[in-house]
């Protein structure tokens, strides 16, 4: 079983860890991992591993089961080895940023128009959210900007807790994303953004919305009868 760092500390850069296994020359799976592995439409962290003086570049990280298994270039590790884990920072960063950001627009399409996330895609430049709606309202889209960008300059806290999943589940505002519900976890990750969310997410982010800076939303999409789209940037 890995050890998952980022769930409690997004801001861990590096930790040392141990090798558990290597499968294919390429991918390792370790007993920490700073790693954040590709889900809920937040893309995998990059960085690399260190042992002995010597680099070792980790391309993409995954989920399987209970470990986090990374693809390693030029990959020199043995079962039992102690390595330095260090993340691309910018990269994780950006996507905090991105992560807490599309938080927020939920919330206020939730408060707004009580629809729920369809779908989600983070990335460094610009992001995308979908969500179940009827009527295409451009106007009323364009003011979720607004109201996302006064919770931002509110500098609210961002804290992490767990819940048991059964008692979770008796809360069904707290599963914003349609359709995805972890039933097979012992407990559930929450995520309380100020007294404006409060959401079960596995992801990493920012400690503060100041660190945010200011979001514009570049694009609306109509991708079906009830689905549309958000296309959203930082500035």
């Amino acid at each position: 079983m890995t050890e998952l760092l980022y769930l409690n500390d997004s801001y861990l850069k590096e930790a040392e860890a141990k090798v558990i296994s290597v499968t294919d020359g390429k991918f390792v799976v370790l007993d920490k991992c700073v790693f954040y592995p590709q889900g809920g439409g937040q893309p995998s962290d990059t960085g690399f591993l260190e042992k002995d003086g010597k680099q070792m570049n980790v391309v993409f990280a995954k989920k399987v089961g209970n470990e986090v298994s990374l693809q390693v270039e030029d990959c020199d590790l043995k079962e039992g080895e102690a390595v330095k884990c260090v993340l691309d920072w910018a990269k994780r960063y950006q996507l905090m940023k991105m992560h807490t950001t599309a938080h927020i627009l939920s919330a206020v399409i939730f408060k707004e128009i009580g629809c729920l996330i369809t779908g989600n895609q983070l990335g460094e430049e610009k992001s995308r959210m979908d969500f179940n709606v009827e009527d295409f309202n451009r106007e009323l889209l364009l003011s979720f900007e607004q109201k996302a960008n006064e919770i931002i300059k509110r500098k609210l806290d961002i804290e992490i807790s767990y819940m048991p999943t059964e008692e979770a589940f008796k809360n069904e505002s707290l599963f914003r994303l349609k359709d995805v519900l972890p039933k097979s976890l012992k407990e559930v990750r929450i995520v309380k953004i100020g007294d404006i969310d409060i959401q079960a997410d596995g992801g990493t982010h920012v400690k503060n919305t100041s660190e945010i800076g200011k979001v514009k939303i570049t694009k609306l999409g109509n991708k079906g009868a009830n689905n549309r789209r958000i296309y959203f940037i930082l500035e």
